[in-house]
């Protein structure tokens, strides 16, 4: 059995994370490391907007400040407390333009990136 493992706020490991669009701050606190299946953490983005299709399931719940998603012809506004689903294959145009947004998020399979003979961003 593994261990549980807490993970305080203060000492999340964020780091610099590449998109398209620019560049957000991430921490991948549940990964490879600790998890045979999940991956989750946060994630922080402020004035950058850049276009994703999903390559695993993904659940995002909106922690502080807003985003906009525009997905199959909806617009989509986040705000605080609000959950959004994410099925593998969603085409996404996350947009931070002008707002700043911190969110978690919690994926399956936490390896989605070598499957696909990628590095994560």
């Amino acid at each position: 059995m593994r261990a549980v493992e807490h993970f305080p706020y203060r000492d999340l490991p964020l780091i610099r994370c590449e998109v398209p669009g620019g560049a957000t701050r991430i921490a991948r606190v549940v990964n490879a490391s600790n998890s045979r299946h999940m991956g989750g953490g946060i994630e922080m983005a402020e004035n950058v907007r850049y276009q994703w299709t999903t390559l695993y399931d993904e659940i995002l719940f909106i922690h502080k400040g807003s985003m906009l998603v525009r997905t199959q012809g909806r617009e989509l506004e986040l705000g605080p407390g609000d959950i959004l689903w994410l099925p593998e294959g969603a085409e996404l145009d996350y947009d931070f333009t002008g707002r700043a947004c911190e969110y978690f998020y919690a994926l399956h399979p936490f390896d989605w990136a070598a499957k696909h003979g990628m590095k994560e961003p």
